[in-house]
């Protein structure tokens, strides 16, 4: 609740609180539904889901056969914004989040997670990612890479391969590309004709060699991209957030963050041929 709430709404909501007894404190509804927003919104969960359905209807856009009518189009165009609407897909990954939590026994952890992210070391750790966006990204990693590979470098690198681990950063990553491919591909068959379609096997082999050759990129080329975004931050405060994200608590967190995205963008995703063929 925001600071300039009226008082007699705070006081509305402690009264509703101690009348339900059992939502106090961290393991309580109000509470795990906070811990879970927060945790999501930390890591720019909502920023990532958001991309979802312009990639997929970008790829789509490629790969559908130059004969299919722009009524065709348009309407799985519009599937597909009506399966991954960002409100929507973020109300679905939260709750994923918060059953994990109950159903796993982390109640405690996805609370303690939540407040640990938005502590100033991690909101300081987790900002320095956005440059990755910048427009002149490329040439600025590139430059850097391109320097001697000092000891101290070395040895800064072996810290971020074990963070960029517990991150899940690479398994995510992977997963997102993946999912987002398989629904693509499976969007598409809605659309053309049997000979067009491409069958389950070769659906298999396309997720498969994607997953591959993504992960392989990916696990090579993120911890490189890590000592770039850190390379200001002193040797003493990376150990700090490499430790703390190697706490059990962040470390399930993490786990489970990765899980609920994946879940939730996988359950969009087979909403979108349906959505087509009925034109809802």
């Amino acid at each position: 609740m925001k600071l300039q709430t009226k008082s007699y709404l705070i006081t509305a909501m402690a009264a509703a609180i101690l009348l339900a007894g059992c939502a106090s404190g961290p393991t309580g509804e109000p509470a795990q539904t906070s811990a879970a927003n927060r945790v999501l919104e930390a890591y720019d969960v909502p920023d990532l889901l958001a991309q979802a359905a312009p990639a997929i209807n970008q790829s789509l856009d490629k790969n559908l056969p130059d004969d299919t009518s722009q009524a065709d189009r348009e309407q799985l165009r519009s599937a597909v914004y009506a399966a991954y609407a960002p409100d929507a897909l973020y109300a679905d990954v939260a709750q994923r989040l918060r059953s994990a939590a109950d159903a796993e026994g982390h109640k405690r952890d996805l609370a303690s997670s939540a407040d640990e992210l938005n502590a100033p070391l991690a909101q300081r750790m987790i900002s320095l990612e956005s440059v990755t966006g910048d427009e002149n990204f490329a040439a600025s990693f590139n430059s850097f890479m391109e320097q001697p590979a000092s000891d101290n470098r070395k040895a800064r690198l072996r810290i971020i391969d074990a963070l960029a681990d517990n991150m899940q950063i690479v398994q995510l990553q992977t997963a997102f590309n993946v999912t987002l491919l398989e629904t693509m591909i499976r969007s598409r068959n809605a659309v053309v004709d049997s000979a067009q379609q491409v069958d389950e096997t070769q659906v298999e082999r396309m997720l498969t060699n994607t997953r591959s050759g993504i992960r392989g990129q990916l696990e090579e080329r993120v911890p490189q991209m890590l000592l770039y975004v850190y390379r200001d931050v002193d040797d003493a405060t990376l150990q700090s957030y490499a430790d703390l994200q190697s706490q059990p608590d962040l470390m399930w967190a993490n786990r489970a963050v990765e899980n609920a995205i994946i879940a939730s963008l996988s359950a969009a995703g087979k909403k979108v041929p349906a959505a087509y063929s009925t034109g809802s």
